[in-house]
């Protein structure tokens, strides 16, 4: 203030800020107690708001009714507003706007907080617009509308939008994500506010159950309970706490077998608002989610299509719930998903309807209330939808005939987990939109049965025999998943909708008519053993089809045609199929990503148009396939000869096995001109293979190599630097010393490694492994392999051994290299076993390796460079001297066979290879027989790091835990 003013003048401007500061409607008390969880959210519209910069933002706090938006609000205005000279905090916007004198009330407190007219009066709403429109061009404001409900109070509040002052900030609590599009270049923000995690909803639970915040052991349970009950919403943990705050045991119990079945009224009131906002067709839409969608697994675009077929707007509907925070989707855009309170207050909606009478109600979800309006015939045109699913673990027998007569207006049917006693059925109601009854107990519909808006008919497991379907015109989704009385399906040409046609396991199926090939609306198309299937259509037309699943229908003779290209599916498994001739129209697949076909009987010759499937990423064949040669592809010869070629077949082709392969030439020209350079896993198993052509080396970007099963393999000449895994099974051809000379550059040794790790194979020391039979190896950068061998094989260059899964040492100031050898040895031949590795230096425990299906008597070998320990430890100073443990843990064991129990995997040594500080006579020299003690002494002497075994000492190998070399 002035200096210069008068005593009078001082006092007068002093008033007058008190005055403006009471204008403000200021948050109450509570907003000022640190709410529960309140700092990230702030945290996260303060982003948002980003008050530095210098543009004008508007920011939606969103969420559905008791989520704590005001709350936020609060504590962001309490942060902030000694930012701004001028600001406002405006409650209960929605309230207020209700008439035209509460609407001025609000305008008027609006403009007493951004001006110092502590007598302002506002006589009209147009009034109060024109001012706030001058008022808010010449401030940088700071304004909160709490609990806004519609576009036309932000323009009675706010006025033209492009008229406030540069750095601005405007914040709206709503319901309403809509209220958010941007005005007239506003920048908008939404902040979506989410349920509190478990540690804040304990934490806000227990503020009002138990003030003192100290909570009986004995009610723990209950606890969990409650605040399993309100899935994080703060509004009714609050409730739920001050009800129960105080209360015994006993009516903890009854409080909360009484919120499973009735809403607090405080949560009630706060939820049922959005509810009452709603017009018809969005109420019916919620209730048809609440009562039966909800919990169902169904696509959001197939919730679309059967609300559409029930005389519903849901594309319209179900945008406008999901703007007012009534129903969410989930990232994927499939799910819809609604807060359980939210779905309990629906349900409420409706048993309010006839608390009494359940059959008089719109929708029946509780089985008991179903079960009896069903089979005692309660039921009435009122009702829109019924799940009569019993929650025994076996099904329940009940006697259905001719009861769903009386509900002509039923839209919406789930069955499931109940037999029919009598039959057959007399009736279904013909407005029916989804049928869902598994086990349908009879061999056909009622004769009367013709749904024309039926979109979904899921019977799995039933009893169908001729699932006539054809008058069923808007039937888009079918599922007889299991109905192993269906062997035939028929013409349906006229139901030209269907999308989905789940045949699973129909285990009866033989034919299937021609016109479901001429479906042109069909996507997924299911066959998974059908066993017994012959006949497919011979010729598909369907433009839509990206699912199509042939895997262990052995019996189908014939690939249909593919008279148009079809890019929608991406992945086709053939295996198992008699199709050794597949049509010459089979390169219309053109979207293949992925194929597996299998040839049981001799060769199998591949159509020329196979070539035209240029998006494959992923090849198995299985049976001498034999693929065409010196034919063009783009004009271009692909083949002049065997190992050369001017363009690669498969250019996209990452993955390649091959099985059962007896021609090695096919092979090699797989291997030469079918697959890029940028080829990364290649796979043989079962083959007669000799060696790798040379163009292996050439794959750039090959990673994994597996051998396996190939009898007459003997020798890998080259492979690429890229190379970090090579599994080579059950190869006994193949030569152990080419193959550990190649060991150096498959796996790039690292620094400190000793020179006899895979030089030469004499060096390794495996005394029982004289041939690569039953050998695994797994070499990558950080050189991990496996080899057959028991615990004594362990060689002796590992300078730690001991039995067991524990071994320890000491290092000095420096990380080191270290090599690890583990025996495991197993009760049975077909015993596998995963396990962890584990180091700790100094207390500190790491994971050292994670390695699966170790084989019985194994050994494996790790090797970690210093640069790996150094990551693992980053956050460790070492001293002088460290110690250090290691230690294995077996983990997912086998079972027996025979005994179905079972077998544990034993580790039975552990070695390890490292340059350590261990004292190297201390504690040992009593342990060790004098021709040994003589020898380290003269090791010591001569510095040298390896010491031969005495071959004359017969009780050196029993001393052999307590060896230690430097």
């Amino acid at each position: 203030m002035n200096d210069s003013c008068t005593e009078s003048e001082l006092i007068e401007k002093i008033v007058e800020e008190i005055l403006n500061f009471e204008f403000i409607q200021m948050p109450s008390n509570d907003a000022t107690m640190e709410p529960v969880g309140i700092n990230s959210r702030i945290e996260a519209v303060t982003k948002l708001l980003d008050i530095e910069s210098n543009d004008v933002r508007m920011v939606g706090i969103t969420g559905l009714g008791g989520i704590g938006k005001t709350t936020i609000a609060k504590a962001i205005y309490n942060s902030f507003s000694n930012r701004f000279k001028a600001k406002s905090f405006l409650e209960n916007v929605r309230e207020w706007s209700k008439t035209d004198q509460g609407i001025i009330h609000l305008q008027e407190t609006l403009l007493k907080g951004v001006s110092k007219d502590k007598n302002l009066r506002v006589n009209t709403i147009y009034e109060g617009k024109t001012r706030i429109n001058k008022i808010l061009r010449l401030k940088k404001v700071l304004i909160i509308l709490d609990d806004v409900d519609n576009a036309d109070q932000i323009e009675t509040l706010l006025g033209q939008c492009e008229c406030f002052a540069f750095g601005s900030r405007i914040i709206l609590t709503t319901r309403y994500k809509s209220l958010l599009v941007n005005r007239n270049g506003l920048s908008t923000y939404d902040y979506g506010v989410k349920e509190l995690d478990e540690d804040e909803a304990i934490e806000l639970f227990r503020k009002h159950a138990f003030p003192r915040n100290e909570v009986p052991e004995d009610y723990l349970e209950l606890e969990k309970q409650a605040i399993s009950y309100a899935k994080g919403l703060p509004l009714a943990l609050k409730v739920m706490g001050r009800d129960l705050c105080e209360k015994t045991i006993q009516e903890w119990n009854d409080a909360l077998d009484y919120y499973k079945k009735n809403l607090h009224e405080d949560i009630k009131k706060i939820l049922r608002r959005s509810y009452e906002g709603l017009t018809e067709n969005e109420q019916n839409i919620f209730l048809d989610i609440a009562c039966f969608f909800k919990g169902y697994n169904m696509s959001y675009n197939m919730i679309k299509d059967v609300l559409k077929a029930c005389g519903l707007y849901p594309v319209y509907g179900i945008r406008k719930l999901i703007d007012k925070c009534l129903l969410t989707i989930d990232q994927y855009n499939y799910y819809l998903l609604m807060h359980d309170l939210l779905q309990q207050m629906g349900m409420d909606i409706v048993r309010q309807e006839a608390l009494k009478k359940p059959g008089e109600r719109s929708r029946l979800w509780r089985y008991k209330e179903a079960l009896d309006v069903v089979t005692k015939n309660m039921g009435s045109d009122k009702i829109r939808s019924i799940i009569l699913w019993s929650p025994k673990s076996k099904s329940e027998k009940v006697q259905i005939k001719a009861q769903f007569c009386k509900m002509k207006n039923l839209r919406l049917l789930l069955i499931r987990n109940v037999r029919c006693r009598n039959g057959p059925l007399v009736c279904l109601p013909n407005k029916l939109s989804l049928l869902d009854w598994h086990g349908y107990p009879f061999s056909s519909f009622p004769s009367n049965f013709f749904p024309k808006k039926l979109i979904v008919l899921n019977m799995p497991y039933s009893r169908l025999k001729e699932p006539l379907i054809q008058n069923f015109v808007s039937l888009t989704n079918v599922d007889f998943s299991w109905c192993n009385l269906i062997m035939k399906i028929p013409n349906l040409s006229t139901a030209p909708n269907i999308t989905q046609l789940i045949l699973e396991g129909c285990r009866n199926l033989v034919e299937i008519d021609d016109s479901v090939g001429h479906l042109d609306k069909l996507e997924v198309w299911d066959l998974f053993q059908c066993q017994k299937l012959e006949t497919l259509p011979n010729c598909l037309t369907m433009k839509s089809l990206r699912y199509f699943d042939l895997l262990e229908c052995e019996r189908i003779k014939k690939f249909p045609n593919i008279l148009h290209k079809m890019k929608g599916v991406q992945y086709l498994n053939l295996e198992g199929n008699c199709t050794n001739e597949l049509p010459p129209s089979f390169g219309n697949l053109i979207g293949l990503e992925g194929l597996i076909i299998s040839s049981d009987s001799g060769e199998a010759r591949l159509p020329s148009s196979i070539y035209n499937l240029q998006h494959i990423k992923e090849l198995q064949l299985a049976g001498d396939f034999i693929f065409p040669k010196n034919v063009e592809i783009d004009r271009q010869p692909m083949c002049n000869s065997l190992g050369c070629s001017s363009k690669y077949v498969f250019p996209m082709l990452k993955r390649l096995q091959l099985y059962f392969f007896e021609i090695r030439s096919e092979i090699e020209f797989i291997l030469n001109c079918c697959c890029p350079l940028t080829l990364e896993v290649l796979e043989i198993y079962k083959s007669k293979v000799v060696t790798l052509p040379e163009c292996i080396s050439r794959f750039e970007r090959l990673h994994t190599l597996i051998i396996g099963d190939c009898n007459k393999f003997w020798e890998i000449q080259r492979l690429p630097h890229s190379i970090r895994c090579v599994d080579v099974g059950y190869c006994p051809s193949l030569d152990s010393q080419s193959f550990f000379q190649l060991l150096p550059e498959i796996i790039g040794l690292p620094p400190n490694l000793p020179p006899c790790l895979g030089v030469t194979s004499h060096m390794l020391m495996f005394p029982h492994s004289s041939t690569m039979y039953g050998t695994h190896l797994y070499c990558f950068r950080e050189c991990s392999f496996e080899v057959a061998g028991r615990k004594n094989d362990i060689p002796n260059w590992f300078n730690h051994q001991r039995d067991g899964n524990l071994i320890s040492f000491s290092i000095g100031p420096e990380f080191p290299t270290i090599a690890l050898c583990i025996a495991f040895g197993m009760q049975d031949f077909l015993c596998n076993c995963d396990y962890y590795v584990f180091i700790s230096i100094n207390g500190r425990e790491r994971m050292f390796e994670v390695r699966k299906n170790t084989r019985r008597w194994h050994l494996c070998f790790i090797c970690r460079p210093q640069s790996t320990l150094q990551g693992l430890f980053r956050d460790l100073q070492l001293t002088d001297r460290n110690h250090v443990e290691i230690r294995c843990e077996p983990f997912n064991a086998s079972y027996y066979p025979s005994s179905r129990e079972k077998i544990a995997p034993i580790v039975e040594r552990i070695g390890v290879h490292v340059d350590c500080n261990c004292p190297l006579f201390q504690d040992i020299s009593k342990h060790l027989h004098p021709l040994m003690l003589k020898s380290l002494r003269r090791a010591a002497r001569a510095d040298v790091k390896y010491i031969e075994q005495p071959q004359h000492d017969p009780d050196f190998a029993a001393n052999k835990d307590y060896f230690c070399i430097e």
